[in-house]
């Protein structure tokens, strides 16, 4: 198989045995002729690796012990003999005509070193059912139309926003081999920084329209939290690195960086707050107000979750 023209798609797997042939399904839907599926299974304890050698001979099964979706990516990454590089999480579908649509735009815009897009909400039904996509979701439309506000030079808005959401990403390689591969240091945020890299080698574009859907669920790394505050991390350590200026030269206000890691550790507090982890949640309302000393909220909250930590009882 010749690698012009090849797009390695990259999906990191860990006890998704009941999702993954959707997604996989998804990829061979797509009707791409020059197309290469690298499987990551990352230490999984359910049958995810028989499921995909069972059922998609086609796909390249690669299995290692757990290190988190990071580590999987760059398993993938380094497996990868692609010109693009495309990302899929194993519980996530693409919808139909994504992946031509992204490709089309990359050719026509040789400027542009990643393309991503727009993507749905995936919820359950009463049953826990989640509803056929091809029912539910149109196909993609408007091809090659962009979303101008998250298109070009976007560093500096992603310290603000993270619009790019990593199932529906589609890179050059040339790209990941100036970026290097993803901090495995991270467990969680590890797409935020490396999108944040991206944006300092390269004009992003964000193609408008609904092209991939996101399952929630609640085996999901993101719905199961953690105690370190991986985004302020990601976001501070960008900062501290390159500031708050796009290399084109747009920028940010000091004062809006403040009020976006505030806001970070505020949500995460809260999370914590309502999940019955007071003492983590007392540390990151603590660090919100710290950040914003006149947010009034913050301080309450802070007290609050002091409170239930010494009595015991947990937010509802």
């Amino acid at each position: 198989m010749s690698t012009e023209g090849l797009v390695s798609v990259v999906i990191p797997a860990y006890n998704v045995a009941s999702h993954i042939a959707e997604a996989i399904e998804s990829v061979l839907a797509q009707g791409y002729p020059e197309l290469e599926i690298i499987v990551v299974d990352d230490g999984s304890s359910d049958d995810t690796a028989e499921v995909v050698a069972g059922r998609f001979p086609q796909a390249h099964l690669v299995r290692k012990a757990n290190g988190g979706a990071a580590s999987a990516r760059n398993v993938g990454i380094r497996a990868a003999r692609g010109q693009y590089v495309a990302f899929l999480d194993a519980d996530d579908v693409w919808l139909a005509g994504k992946l031509n649509a992204q490709i089309d735009y990359l050719v026509a815009h040789p400027e542009v070193g990643l393309v991503c897009s727009g993507f749905s909400h995936w919820l359950a039904d009463d049953t826990g059912a989640f509803p056929d996509p091809a029912t539910q979701f149109a196909e993609v439309a408007q091809r090659g139309a962009i979303d101008a506000e998250c298109s070009g030079w976007v560093y500096h808005k992603l310290l603000l926003h993270n619009f790019v959401w990593t199932t529906t990403v589609v890179m050059r390689r040339a790209l990941i081999d100036r970026i290097g591969e993803f901090d495995e240091a991270l467990r969680l945020g590890q797409d935020y920084d490396y999108f944040l890299r991206a944006a300092r080698e390269t004009e992003i574009h964000r193609l408008s329209g609904v092209m991939a859907l996101y399952r929630h669920h609640g085996g999901s790394a993101t719905a199961r939290g953690t105690d370190t505050n991986y985004g302020a991390q990601v976001l501070s350590r960008a900062v501290a690195q390159w500031g708050l200026s796009s290399p084109n030269g747009e920028s940010i206000s000091t004062r809006d960086f403040r009020n976006r890691i505030s806001k970070i550790h505020f949500m995460s507090a809260y999370h914590h707050y309502r999940c019955g982890n007071a003492r983590t949640a007392v540390r990151e309302f603590l660090a919100s107000a710290r950040i914003r000393p006149l947010q009034f909220k913050s301080w309450a909250y802070a007290a609050l979750s002091a409170f239930s930590s010494l009595t015991g009882r947990a937010g509802g």
